[in-house]
């Protein structure tokens, strides 16, 4: 491992070691866990199938309040580029008794482009989203949100992602509002990562990620990341 690799990965157990116990007494809500599978069916070189399900816990083992599954079909463009369509489900239920439950429905669009940069591998993602969002005893209130994330794919144990490879993940991603009532800053998310790609197709993350919502509290949220893709 290179000077500047084993930097990012001290600096990413700082960042872990360091963040968990200044914000243990903020309230046991500021530390969740968030378990994710997802996975890509591709048809051919040009059509895929995205697939992905989401379990939030709010607090680190107990707690589970959110489930979220989501669902897209894509186009590869060029070898770098890619537009997907679409469609999420999620449903909130807060263990607070006089805390409404929502749910919601939502539409996307998708332009995702990759270039190696170094050793790195970088990715920019630009998406919109039309939120049908209904909230238990208030109705149903429609949203329009862009989201642009910047992503960096580091791999540690050999100069080339691919099987048998130890990498780093690292992203930041900010959600804006537009074309409604709502404020225009919805949240940002500052995500890093330990990974590991067994074969191909699949690979496992262990991470952290800092929340800002618009409300100016700060959230952190474990993470625990598999990937498994197939090929028809």
């Amino acid at each position: 491992m290179t000077p500047a690799l084993k930097q990012i990965a001290a600096g990413v157990v700082a960042l872990i070691s360091l963040t968990l116990p200044a914000h243990a007494d903020d309230g046991q809500d500021d530390l969740g866990n968030w378990l994710i599978w997802n996975g890509t069916l591709n048809y051919s070189e040009k059509w895929s199938m995205f697939t992905e399900a989401q379990l939030r816990l709010w607090e680190v083992a107990s707690n589970p309040n959110e489930w979220f599954v989501r669902a897209a079909g894509q186009y590869n463009l060029t070898k770098r580029t890619l537009f997907a369509l679409g469609y999420m489900h999620s449903r909130v239920d807060p263990f607070e008794d006089a805390a409404p439950r929502t749910k919601e429905n939502r539409i996307y669009q998708q332009f995702t482009a990759k270039h190696a940069w170094s050793r790195p591998i970088l990715e920019h993602r630009l998406r919109t989203e039309q939120r049908w969002i209904e909230t238990s005893g208030q109705g149903t209130d429609f949203r329009n949100r862009f989201r642009y994330r910047l992503q960096a794919t580091v791999p540690v144990s050999r100069d080339q992602m691919g099987p048998q490879t130890h990498f780093m993940n690292f992203y930041d991603e900010i959600f804006l509002n537009y074309g409604s009532r709502s404020e225009t800053f919805d949240q940002n998310r500052l995500y890093g990562a330990y990974g590991y790609q067994f074969t191909k197709h699949n690979n496992l993350q262990l991470g952290l990620l800092w929340q800002r919502r618009s409300s100016s509290r700060d959230f952190y949220r474990l993470q625990i990341f598999y990937t498994h893709n197939f090929d028809l």
